[in-house]
């Protein structure tokens, strides 16, 4: 019994999305910069505030 190479089939199809690394860069950057906005726009809930003021309270910067 021969084994077939399932995998071969992706040899044959041309990948049509070649990007440069100033490309990647520059997507993966401002997706990072839009999630980092996106967070730090939320409150922050009151049960991580009242553990945020304890540890200040602990250890003062």
């Amino acid at each position: 019994m021969q084994q077939s190479n399932n995998r071969a089939w992706s040899r044959e199809i041309p990948n049509r999305l070649n990007f440069s690394q100033e490309q990647v860069v520059y997507f993966l950057g401002h997706s990072l910069r839009s999630l980092y906005d996106d967070i730090v726009a939320v409150d922050m809930p009151e049960h991580l505030k009242r553990l945020a003021l304890k540890l200040e309270e602990k250890y003062p910067p």
